[in-house]
């Protein structure tokens, strides 16, 4: 007896297979679009947010390293308190801090002053001076921190009595900072950012 030959047929895919496996492409790639054109929307809608909190976050950050540095009227004579909140037209703060420290140069201090101006948050800052009494008013440098500010609250902490204006806040002794400060900024749009701080931590 011979051996029947083994029928083979050519390898390959039916016009019905090519028309299903196009289909299922076509229907991953409209899929896989969608999510990408969602993705991508959703990203141009959430960078402006994330900008404006990546600048509150930079302006609080420079408050906070500012007010953890104001010199304490334990280590230098000072004419008056190192640290005076100002109302209304330029409402903000004035501060006299310590100056970053540079090697081989003796222990310095600088002026800052937290001012709103023409609905931006502004920080103003003297150029470094070893003598507490100078008037360096006259050359500040302006940065600013924060624009589309409307308004610009300050409060301090008294022992006892809690958050009070300046105002009506009251010291024994007036040379002294106050252990805390509040600030809140209020956006253009009425958005309201609260930030409660250290003085003279750092």
């Amino acid at each position: 007896m011979t051996a029947r030959p083994a029928s083979s047929r050519a390898a390959g895919f039916t016009l019905l297979e090519l028309l299903v496996a196009i289909s299922v492409l076509s229907l991953v790639s409209v899929i896989a679009w969608r999510g990408l054109d969602s993705l991508v929307h959703t990203r141009e809608r959430l960078q402006p947010e994330a900008e404006e909190v990546r600048d509150l976050l930079v302006a609080f950050g420079q408050i906070e390293r500012d007010l953890a540095q104001v010199v304490s009227a334990s280590f230098v004579p000072l004419p008056g308190a190192p640290l005076v909140v100002r109302r209304g037209a330029s409402a903000g703060f004035e501060l006299l801090r310590f100056a970053p420290v540079i090697e081989g140069s003796p222990s310095a201090v600088q002026l800052v002053v937290y001012e709103l101006r023409g609905g931006r948050l502004m920080r103003l800052s003297s150029a470094p001076t070893i003598t507490v009494d100078a008037s360096p008013e006259a050359a500040l440098v302006e940065t600013q921190l924060l624009a589309g500010v409307q308004a610009l609250q300050v409060r301090v902490w008294q022992a006892g009595r809690g958050w009070a204006p300046p105002e009506v806040a009251s010291s024994p002794n007036p040379r002294a900072a106050p252990p805390g400060l509040e600030v809140i900024v209020e956006r253009t749009d009425g958005r309201q950012y609260r930030r409660v701080l250290l003085v003279g931590t750092g």
